[in-house]
């Protein structure tokens, strides 16, 4: 990946271009963003840049993919650049293998699973394979994302200490084709305290060894570590930059693809499912559902009740992937709510959206919120991972309408 095909961040990868340029880039870096930010993205276009041929100097071949000789049997012309370049050319072999993340010079760490038949622990090595389809596909993933493609077991993620031995083991070693040899490290955070075999490696590591560590959540990294790195901070996407992109990889207009930006708060993995799910349908099912909730007591009930009945059966009928678009849109319309509440106002809602949220925001308080919101990703968590749809929707409608109503709710364990 190219530095200029990460979405959005242009000063941040203005900056980072001059570095690599001058050579000044720092031999332990730790990108913090939110989900979706594109952290990722980032550490591998400056592994990329790091090893790309013509960025270097290096005279390389124009290859394209690997260079073969002329049918006459002379070799392919020698490209020499004029100037430096500010990105990786994206044509060099060492850039064509970097961008199939099959480089032997950039390393990946990442959380993995126990699989019950190996009598080791899990390193990463286990799980290349993977690794790179899901790169391919979605460089933005998450780490549910991630885990959900290699287990089925709901099993939670973590990076060993064996995998931190194996990663001092590869960067002892000497480059195979590049100056540089980069060992990138995703969601850091799951190091815990293996991380702690690391401390010396990235304080002093071999000579032309970078690390990048990209996390989400700095708070669960260990101090020892963030102090031995130098951070690198994004913010989330700008909504322009977001709708841009959408734009390029989805048919559908300016209109839309400003509102799924507005909705992804700046997360272009969360844009990606909006994009290619019902989110359009989102916001009259919210509505409509809310609705059904605060009538469900009301004297008309029993036909209340069919009507809710109806809606639960089209929402089981959408896929977990739309139901769990459906329920980060209600989290994202529930905080724009709250801010009405509030007396702020909402900068991301218009026309019916913005009306609708006016009439909720006066049924909210603080304490109503923070209810909703444990309720509703509490619902989310039970969604990933199987729960029969129709059960878990018609029990929430009701516990909905008690919180919206103001009364006590008796919990059945899942808020």
């Amino acid at each position: 990946m190219k530095l200029s095909e990460v979405v959005g961040h242009q000063e941040t990868k203005d900056r980072l271009s001059e570095l690599l340029t001058a050579d000044r880039l720092p031999h332990a870096m730790m990108i913090l963003g939110p989900e979706g930010s594109g952290g990722l993205p980032l550490a591998l276009a400056i592994a990329q840049n790091l090893v790309c041929e013509r960025r270097s100097g290096k005279k390389t071949e124009d290859a394209g993919l690997f260079a073969a000789p002329s049918m006459f049997g002379d070799p392919a012309p020698v490209i020499e650049e004029t100037g430096p370049l500010s990105d990786a050319c994206g044509e060099c072999p060492a850039c064509v293998k970097a961008s199939k993340f099959i480089h032997p010079d950039i390393h990946f760490t990442f959380p993995v699973v126990t699989v019950k038949s190996k009598n080791s622990p899990p390193v990463s090595s286990d799980y290349i394979t993977e690794w790179r389809k899901a790169l391919a596909d979605n460089p933005y993933m998450n780490a549910v994302d991630w885990l959900q493609q290699i287990t089925d077991e709901n099993k939670q993620g973590n990076i060993t200490v064996n995998e931190c031995h194996e990663v001092i083991k590869r960067i002892t070693l000497k480059s195979y084709e590049s100056k540089y040899k980069v060992q990138i490290i995703w969601m850091a955070e799951y190091l815990r305290e293996a991380g702690n075999t690391l401390l010396k490696v990235i304080e002093e590591p071999p000579a032309d060894t970078i690390f990048i560590l990209v996390v989400e959540n700095i708070e669960q990294v260990l101090n020892t570590i963030i102090s031995r790195t130098q951070l690198v901070k994004l913010t989330a996407i700008e909504d322009t930059d977001l709708a841009s992109y959408l734009l390029t990889q989805f048919e559908i207009t300016d209109k839309i693809a400003l509102r799924i930006a507005r909705i992804s708060d700046g997360n272009l993995n969360a844009a990606l499912e909006y994009a290619g799910g019902a989110e359009h349908q989102s916001d009259a099912m919210l509505r409509e559902w809310l609705s059904l909730c605060l009538r469900i007591k009301s004297p008309q009930a029993p036909e209340q009740a069919v009507k809710l009945f109806e809606l639960v059966e089209n929402l089981a009928k959408i896929g977990r992937e739309n139901q769990k678009i459906f329920l980060k849109y209600f989290l994202w319309f529930l905080r724009e709510s709250n801010l009405i509440a509030i007396g702020l106002t909402s900068e991301k809602l218009e026309g019916s959206e913005l009306d609708f949220a006016k009439k909720l925001a006066t049924l909210l308080d603080p304490d109503t919120t923070d209810r909703l919101n444990k309720l509703i990703n509490k619902v989310h968590y039970y969604i990933e991972r199987n729960t029969n749809p129709k059960i878990i929707f018609m029990s929430t409608s009701f516990k909905i309408a008690s919180i919206l109503k103001k009364e006590e709710v008796v919990y059945d364990g899942y808020e």
